[in-house]
C-alpha cells in the first residue's frame, strides 16, 4: 500500500508540474507560432538569408507562417525580387495563402500576395510587411556598433521596377508593364538557383545597365554612392553622387510590445561629406525625367537576435531631370560639402528625437563651377537617396528601422546671349531625413509594382507602413553673380 500511495503522489506531482509549465508558457505568449530550427546551409544562407529560430522571449503574430529549410528551401528568386520559388515539400509551405505572412529567411519574409504551383516549385509573391505584422513581442539590440565596411552585395538583375517617372508615378520613359509578366506561369520570370540573385562580398558593384543608364554603385568603406551615365535620344549625362563616410557603423535597438513600438533607436555613424558631379548635354533639345531605384543591396548580416536574423543594409535611388531650352544645350558642375557626425533617431513614448548630421559647410562651391552656356537657359536636377535599414526583407522593401538621406541639387546656367551683362548661375541644394520603424518605398515605385501585381489579381502594396517622420535638414538657394538681372 505504501508503494502504491507513493506512485500516486508522484503521478499527481508530475501532472501538477506539467500543468504549471503549460500555464507559464501561455503567459509568456509561447502559444503563438514558432519558427522551426533548420539544418545549416552556409551557401544557401548567404544567397537567400538565414532562417529564423525559436526563442521563448519572442512572440510572433498568429498569421505568420514559418517555412522550414531556410535558404536551402529556396529554388529561385525573380528579378523583380517579389516572387520566391520554394520547395513545396518544405515544412509549413502547405499553409501559405494570400494574406498570410511568410517567414522563410531574413530576406524571404513578407505578406503573401499570390501563391501557386509552378511546375515542381511553389511560386510565392511577397509584398512588404511592417515589422509589427511579423513580431508581436520582443526586444532586439545590436551587440555594439555594426561595421558597414565589408557588406555582402545582393544584385537583383534587371527588375521591371528599376525606373519610374518622377512626375507621374508611371514607368519612366513611357515603359509599359512587361508582357512576359503574365499569369498563370511564373517560369519565364523566376531565375533558377544556378543563376539567381548575385551575391558578392565586395563594396563595388561593377557597371550595371539599368533603364538606359550605366550605373556603378559604391559601398561602404569611404562612401555610399553611385557613378552613372546615360546616352540616348540625343541626351548625354555623366554623373557621380556620394555620401562620403569614414569607418561607417550602425547601431540599433527595438522594443515591441503588443505589436506596438515602445522604443526604437537607430544611429548610422561616420558621415563625412556629400560630393556631386554632373555633366549634361543635348543636341536635339530633348529632356528626360527619370528615377532609378538601383536594384542592389549592400547588406551586413547582424546574426540571430533572439532567433530573428536581422541585417543592416544600404540601398540607393538616383534621379535625373533635365531642362534644356535650346537644341544645343549643355551644363556642367561639381561640388563638395563637409558633413559631421551621424544620422539617426530615437523614439519613446510616442515621441521622436532626431540625430541630424549636420554642420553642413561648403568645401568646393558647386555654383562657382557651373559652366555650359548656350543660346538658351539650361538646367538639371540631380536627386540622390541613400537608405540605411536594420530589419527583415530585401531590396528596399525591408521592414524595421530606417534612416533615409535625400539630397536634391538643382542647377541652372543662363543664356550666353546675356553674358555681356552677366552669366547667371544658381544652385538649389536640399537635404532631408526620413526616419522611423516600418517600411517606406517611393510612391511612384509602388504604383509601378501595383500595375504588375494587378495582373495576378493580387492586392496592392502600400507605399509605407509603421511610424515615421520627415525632416528638412538643409535648404539653400545660391545665385551668382549677386546682380538684379540674375535674381529676376
Amino acid at each position: 500500500m505504501v508503494a502504491r500511495g507513493s506512485r500516486r503522489r508522484r503521478t499527481v506531482a508530475v501532472l501538477l508540474t506539467v500543468t504549471l509549465l503549460l500555464l507559464a508558457a501561455c503567459q509568456r505568449g509561447d502559444a503563438g507560432p514558432k519558427p522551426p530550427r533548420p539544418p545549416a546551409d552556409a551557401d544557401a544562407d548567404q544567397r537567400y538569408g538565414a532562417a529564423p529560430a525559436p526563442d521563448p522571449k519572442v512572440t510572433y503574430q498568429p498569421d505568420v507562417v514559418f517555412v522550414g529549410g531556410g535558404g536551402g528551401s529556396v529554388r529561385g528568386l525573380s528579378e523583380d525580387a517579389l516572387t520566391w520559388r520554394i520547395d513545396p515539400g518544405a515544412s509549413g509551405a502547405d499553409k501559405l495563402a494570400r494574406g498570410k505572412v511568410m517567414f522563410l529567411t531574413g530576406r524571404a519574409v513578407g505578406r503573401v500576395l499570390d501563391v501557386r504551383r509552378d511546375a515542381d516549385d511553389l511560386a510565392v509573391t511577397l509584398g512588404p510587411v511592417d515589422i509589427t505584422d511579423v513580431i508581436r513581442d520582443g526586444t532586439f539590440a545590436s551587440d555594439g556598433p555594426v561595421s558597414l565596411e565589408k557588406p555582402v552585395r545582393y544584385d537583383a538583375g534587371t527588375p521591371f521596377w528599376a525606373e519610374y517617372d518622377a512626375a507621374g508615378g508611371g514607368a519612366g520613359g513611357g515603359a509599359a508593364v512587361p508582357a512576359a509578366l503574365t499569369p498563370p506561369s511564373s517560369t519565364s520570370r523566376v531565375r533558377p538557383v544556378g543563376s539567381g540573385v548575385g551575391v558578392s562580398p565586395v563594396g563595388l558593384s561593377g557597371v550595371r545597365r539599368i533603364a538606359g543608364f550605366d550605373v556603378t554603385s559604391i559601398c561602404c568603406v569611404n562612401a555610399v554612392g553611385a557613378r552613372f551615365s546615360y546616352d540616348g535620344g540625343g541626351i548625354r549625362i555623366v554623373g557621380l553622387a556620394t555620401l562620403l563616410m569614414k569607418s561607417p557603423t550602425a547601431q540599433f535597438y527595438l522594443d515591441i510590445r503588443g505589436a506596438t513600438i515602445r522604443r526604437a533607436e537607430l544611429r548610422v555613424s561616420g558621415m563625412a561629406g556629400l560630393r556631386i558631379e554632373i555633366k549634361g548635354a543635348t543636341d536635339r533639345g530633348q529632356n528626360i525625367n527619370k528615377r532609378i531605384p538601383i536594384p542592389l543591396d549592400f547588406s551586413v548580416p547582424v546574426g540571430e537576435i533572439l532567433g530573428v536574423p536581422f541585417s543592416v543594409s544600404a540601398s540607393q535611388v538616383i534621379g535625373i531631370q533635365t531642362a534644356f531650352s535650346s537644341k544645343e544645350g549643355n551644363i556642367k558642375a561639381s561640388g563638395e560639402w563637409s558633413l559631421g557626425g551621424s544620422v539617426g533617431f530615437g523614439y519613446a513614448d510616442g515621441v521622436f528625437g532626431v540625430t541630424k548630421p549636420w554642420n553642413l559647410t561648403v568645401h568646393n562651391s558647386i555654383t562657382d563651377s557651373i559652366s555650359g552656356p548656350s543660346v538658351g537657359v539650361n538646367g538639371i536636377i540631380l536627386y540622390y537617396q541613400a537608405a540605411f535599414r536594420a530589419g527583415l526583407g530585401v531590396f528596399g522593401f525591408t521592414a524595421g528601422l530606417y534612416a533615409i538621406v535625400t539630397a536634391t541639387v538643382g542647377l541652372t546656367v543662363g543664356s550666353a546671349l546675356g553674358a555681356p551683362l552677366a552669366l547667371c548661375r544658381s544652385t538649389q541644394l536640399g537635404l532631408s531625413l526620413d526616419y522611423g520603424v516600418g517600411y517606406t518605398i517611393p510612391g511612384g515605385l509602388a504604383k509601378v509594382i501595383n500595375k504588375v501585381l494587378d495582373l495576378f489579381n493580387a492586392g496592392p502594396i502600400a507605399a509605407s507602413a509603421g511610424i515615421g517622420q520627415v525632416d528638412n535638414v538643409f535648404n539653400k538657394l545660391d545665385i551668382q553673380p549677386d546682380k538684379k538681372i540674375c535674381k529676376g
